[in-house]
């Protein structure tokens, strides 16, 4: 971790674990953009995000193993049954959690989706008091209402643009509490089992891509895109598999406490993307309202609840 007693070598790896951090908070952005581009039925699009996954992680492991490193693809004790279930149940939030968001990203503004999506803290601190036991600080609960209240102006001010659809935003929040859900859950067989995120990564996502397979024929009829559409899904499944990537990796020197507040620039980010790949106009209400959201969510990283549930664990790979 970095430090003020820490060496200089430490320093110079921290410093590189932060430049990782700002690197997967660029690509994250980016995939925003693509997911858009691609303009493809979300789940057919999800599907083959998913399976396109499931190569370079397959890689990483038999690297790993030709280094001679232990592998662990099944928690130690665990039967394969019980095993099997409990990671579909994590392929299910993860498929579901990447499907919805890739919905909410073709139906509504990029901006909106992001700034709702940054709101899991909210949901985890929910989570932490009602399930866990925490108290939280009032200064805490206020920031949690500031957040959402200012979610919804700046929301309800781009209603009247052509790309915003409630439909969308719906969604958007649905994907929310899927995507916190897959967090916790992730937490919480991290908390339980000896688990090797890698092995474990490419065991969700097989499950993932298993079960949206025939969800995603069954929607839409077929598997088929565009051409253009199969260069997108190849392009956001590397640059999220290498913002998965990075961030693990970093996690190794840099505390999640402190990544968490960097990750609120992805909405920043995202919004002058959609401002110059597709269009979307900020108004003077959406840009102040957005710089609320992320600066009253910037205070709630460091709440005791949000703390305690990401230091239950050693951290996981984050949602697609």
């Amino acid at each position: 971790m970095v430090g003020t007693t820490a060496s200089p070598r430490a320093h110079a790896v921290g410093h590189r674990a932060i430049e990782a951090i700002w690197i997967a908070i660029v690509f994250w952005s980016a995939n925003a953009l693509f997911v858009r581009a691609g303009d493809a039925d979300p789940l057919v699009f999800t599907t083959w995000r998913l399976w396109l996954a499931l190569p370079p992680l397959a890689l990483v492991l038999w690297w790993r193993t030709r280094r001679g490193d232990e592998v662990m693809l099944r928690a130690p004790g665990v039967s394969r049954g019980r095993w099997v279930l409990l990671v579909s149940g994590a392929g299910a939030f993860f498929a579901s959690g990447a499907a919805t968001a890739f919905a909410a990203i073709d139906k509504t503004r990029l901006l909106d989706v992001t700034l709702i999506g940054a709101l899991q803290p909210v949901v985890i601190i929910v989570v932490a008091v009602l399930f866990l036991g925490e108290h939280i600080q009032r200064r805490h609960a206020v920031l949690a209402f500031v957040a959402v209240a200012a979610t919804v102006v700046v929301a309800s001010s781009t209603s009247g643009s052509g790309n915003w659809s409630l439909a969308g935003e719906l969604i958007a929040v649905l994907s929310l509490f899927l995507n916190a859900g897959w967090y916790l859950y992730g937490r919480v067989l991290r908390g339980r089992y000896a688990i090797d995120p890698f092995g474990f990564m490419l065991g969700v996502l097989a499950a993932a891509a298993v079960l949206m397979t025939p969800i995603a024929i069954l929607s839409a009829g077929t598997l088929r895109m565009s051409g253009s559409a199969y260069f997108w899904v190849t392009a956001t499944m590397l640059f999220g598999t290498a913002a998965h990537l990075l961030l693990v990796w970093a996690h190794r020197y840099v505390p999640a406490s402190l990544s968490a507040p960097f990750l609120l620039a992805e909405p920043p980010l995202v919004a002058i993307g959609a401002w110059v790949f597709f269009g979307e106009a900020l108004t003077a209400v959406a840009i102040f309202g957005s710089l609320v959201v992320v600066g009253a969510l910037l205070g709630m990283v460091r709440s005791p609840a949000v703390i305690h549930v990401e230091d239950e664990a050693p951290d996981l790979v984050p949602p697609a």
